[in-house]
């Protein structure tokens, strides 16, 4: 089975391919394209990692059998060009919070965790804390905003001169 996940479609974007449960292949569109890509609320489709993604799986577009994509999405023709891209694949919508969790705990070497995720605002709510097992995670709690530690990380980030949403991964 191959999965073609997709992600940051705001900012940020990224493409990353599990193989027979194996993650074969992420990468993120700015690093291909030598630029920042932070469109300003417009959807884009990261090409090139998607395309880089594929090749490093050694797949073609027709096998994939899903293509994950994380929330939010705002309205837009993004799932019609997603299933002309990818006409053989089941499209699924993945929620924001759930994606980090899953992304921090499932390739970790642990069978049972507490997962906390964290930030400014992703899909309405700025955390969550998840209990994982196996294969099953469930959410225990979440916040919302006002209540974001991402949002108090984010503008210290911007009193040390760093632009918001941005650079705070250099902090």
């Amino acid at each position: 089975m191959i999965i073609l996940g997709i992600g940051g479609l705001l900012g940020d974007a990224a493409a990353a391919v599990l193989k027979d449960g194996e993650l074969v292949a992420a990468v993120e569109e700015s690093k291909l394209v030598r630029r920042r890509t932070h469109w300003g609320g417009l959807v884009e489709m990261p090409d090139h990692a998607v395309a880089t993604c594929l090749q490093l799986a050694d797949a073609k577009a027709d096998q994939v059998d899903a293509v994950a994509v994380v929330r939010p999405i705002p309205e837009s023709d993004f799932h019609l060009r997603l299933r002309a891209q990818f006409p053989n694949s089941r499209i699924i919508v993945v929620e924001h919070h759930l994606a980090h969790a899953a992304s921090a705990y499932y390739p970790s070497p642990f069978e049972e965790a507490t997962v906390l995720t964290l930030d400014r605002g992703g899909d309405f709510r700025c955390g969550s804390r998840w209990r994982a097992r196996g294969a099953h995670m469930s959410l225990e709690q979440e916040q919302y905003l006002p209540d974001s530690v991402g949002d108090l990380y984010g503008r210290v980030c911007e009193l040390l001169g760093l632009e918001s949403n941005v650079d705070e991964h250099k902090v």
